[in-house]
């Protein structure tokens, strides 16, 4: 038993560490192909502008042996040395030709290589931490309710219910793992504002504070919540 104890413990903590590190290595590959991708991208166009000017001077040189071998002015060895001239300006334009050929390619490998990477990270992006309903507790008191959120990349929303007959929206924000909620109750107003985290567990816990005043309960507590996945789960009566 407890072998079997320890290797379920170990399961639970190694496991994850190494699907954390292999998302790591995903995240690494893409940093860096990305990086030679860029480079790449620099390279094709700095060539491409070499190519450019290249091209010009292949047509000025051919224009340049083309003129001497019409005119009797120029002798055998001009003609000569015009038409080596071309056949250089020719050469580079072929060398260059082929590396940006074989850049271009590069680029499109790179790129399918990108889009691997990022599906792959995709299919290993944890799930949403935030949306659902939570079974929450509010201290002082040990008022309960139900939190029931939505989460949109950073912006939060949603909607509660409150023993006390309190019933209302909820806005705000999780940054990493820092959540900030607004209350705005449907009687009171915009009445609290939560904070809290995101535990390990999965969990969430923090504090609060009363935005509203003279109601004669509590300015001040703390608050946390467990996911209340049961869809049949009772509200909070008055």
């Amino acid at each position: 038993m407890r072998k079997l104890v320890a290797l379920f413990l170990f399961a639970a903590v190694v496991l994850p560490l190494r699907a954390d590190s292999l998302s790591d290595g995903i995240r690494a590959d893409l940093a860096r192909e990305r990086r030679r991708a860029s480079a790449d991208a620099r390279g094709l166009a700095e060539t491409t502008r070499r190519l450019e000017t290249a091209l010009a001077q292949a047509a000025l040189s051919a224009r340049s042996v083309s003129d001497g071998a019409a005119r009797t002015d120029v002798g055998l060895d001009e003609i000569s040395r015009r038409e080596e001239a071309l056949g250089a300006s020719e050469q580079e334009v072929r060398s260059l030709f082929e590396r940006r050929r074989l850049l271009a390619d590069r680029i499109v490998e790179r790129r399918r290589s990108i889009a691997a990477f990022e599906a792959e990270l995709a299919l290993k992006k944890p799930g949403d931490a935030l949306t659902g309903r939570w079974a929450v507790v509010v201290e002082p008191g040990e008022q309960r309710g139900l939190f029931r959120i939505n989460l949109d990349g950073t912006l939060v929303t949603g909607e509660y219910s409150l023993e006390g007959g309190y019933t209302g929206s909820l806005r705000g924000t999780l940054v990493n793992d820092r959540l900030r909620v607004e209350r705005v109750d449907s009687k009171l107003g915009f009445s609290t504002v939560y904070f809290g985290r995101v535990g390990r567990d999965g969990s969430l816990a923090g504090t609060w504070e009363a935005t509203t005043f003279g109601t004669g309960g509590p300015g001040s507590g703390r608050w946390q919540a467990v996911r209340d996945e049961s869809s049949a789960a009772e509200e909070p009566q008055p």
